[in-house]
């Protein structure tokens, strides 16, 4: 995936807090607090602190492990989210994500490849292979928390999730649609379309079924 503009600024390390203009950059690295004023465009976003952008993010490869919050839309070629990303415009759209954080999106979140453990919270969510499994586990998510129980979100929730092949587990969706889908533990799901193999873990409960259930 190529981005027009990219390289035109220098490589910029932001450690403290500070403030920078929008624009083009080959490589953003975000250590400590950082507000972006305007529209991203970097090759590489690498966000370790908490950053906060008032436009759209384009960017060839994003790793967060610490918080992101962008009031327009988000671009990706291939995102990695270990940490928080709010997302609060139309859409999150990537080649591949990787999530075992939280993702939270105001629109649709579309990729060919979305493989996450944490979880996610969409109006929709559009791709070729979709795995959810966010039931929290172990880990310093999972700690968290259970630390912290007014957080309350463990469960992904979603309005539509619609792919090629669909597995789920821990997710509440109003319909979910593809040719192979998997239903697993904890799900909740008022609707369930699937053209090829359906299978529905008996402790996920399904309000509608069309298609093949066959295990």
């Amino acid at each position: 995936m190529e981005f027009t503009g990219v390289g035109n600024s220098s490589e910029s390390m932001v450690r403290g807090v500070g403030t920078i203009n929008g624009g083009a950059y080959k490589e953003l690295n975000v250590d400590g607090v950082c507000n972006v004023m305007g529209d991203l465009e970097a090759e590489s976003l690498d966000i370790d602190g908490v950053c906060t952008c008032t436009g759209n993010i384009t960017a060839k490869e994003l790793d967060c492990d610490g918080v992101l919050t962008v009031s327009g839309s988000l671009r990706a070629g291939k995102a990695d989210i270990d940490g928080f990303v709010t997302v609060n415009g139309s859409k999150f759209e990537a080649d591949r994500i990787d999530c075992d954080g939280l993702l939270n999106v105001e629109g649709e979140i579309s990729a060919d490849i979305i493989d996450a453990d944490g979880v996610l919270n969409a109006r929709e969510i559009v791709g070729d292979s979709i795995t959810i499994r966010s039931f929290w586990r172990n880990g310093f998510w999972g700690k968290l928390f259970r630390l912290d129980r007014t957080v309350g979100v463990k469960f992904s929730a979603v309005d539509l999730i619609e792919g090629t092949t669909v597995e789920l587990r821990g997710v509440k969706a109003k319909s979910v649609s593809g040719h192979n889908v998997k239903i697993g533990k904890n799900c909740r799901i008022d609707l369930v379309e699937a053209s090829g193999d359906l299978y529905i873990h008996e402790s996920a409960w399904v309000g509608e079924v069309a298609g093949r259930e066959t295990v």
